[in-house]
């Protein structure tokens, strides 16, 4: 199975890699690799293995690891990750990468799914992406339905003493907020027009301060 995709079923490798063929139930059970293996046959003894009974391997039957079938041919953009040397046969096309969102998408899956780099772009896109819909929907004249959406109609009706507890936290966090910063801001529009009011006292003229 060679790899002809990269990160997405329209990254095309200019020369494909190769791949290699998983075994089948008759290879598995005829091929011996014991002599590559280090360590083999250290607890093949049944006395040491309570596990014995249980033990058995399941009758294979037919290869079932990539079953022949018609694959779905890719109408959109369909990324993979770089590990896997093919689509899967099945996949989902509804919401196809777009706008700022899908290019971060793009660079993602050029990374490996062992850096933290994909996974970081990937969440970062899913927020940027929840932007870009909510932008649409204005844009559109259709706000969205907060009440519904957040659950607020089903809190208040199974879940409301709770509910009620966290709007009345909210809204006092968000009063003492306001209050500190309305008080904060007298402070800063006090100070100027005290020394003003005590350089006139003096008679002194006010200095202007230096840079």
């Amino acid at each position: 199975m060679d790899q002809k995709l990269g990160a997405s079923s329209e990254d095309l490798l200019v020369a494909p890699v190769p791949g290699g063929k998983s075994l089948d139930s008759m290879q598995r059970q005829v091929i011996d690799l014991s002599h590559a293996i280090n360590g083999w046959g250290s607890d093949l003894d049944p006395e040491r293995r309570p596990g014995v009974p249980r033990d058995a391997a399941p009758a294979l039957g037919a290869e079932a690891l990539y079953p022949s079938m018609d694959a779905q041919l890719p109408t959109v953009k369909i990324h993979k990750s770089t590990e896997h040397g093919r689509l899967t046969p099945v996949f989902g096309s509804t919401c196809p990468p777009r706008g700022l969102s899908g290019l971060m998408r793009d660079r993602a899956y050029h990374y490996s799914e062992g850096r933290l780099a994909r996974w970081m772009l990937l969440l970062l896109a899913d927020r940027v992406d929840m932007v870009e819909h909510l932008a649409e929907d204005l844009v559109r004249l259709r706000p969205p339905n907060l009440v519904d959406e957040m659950g607020l109609r089903t809190e208040w009706r199974h879940n409301r003493g709770p509910f009620v507890s966290r709007i009345v936290l909210a809204t006092a966090i968000a009063t003492v907020a306001v209050a500190l910063l309305r008080r904060r801001g007298t402070a800063r529009t006090a100070a100027p027009s005290g020394a003003a009011r005590s350089g006139r006292r003096s008679g002194k003229p006010l200095r202007a301060r230096r840079a």
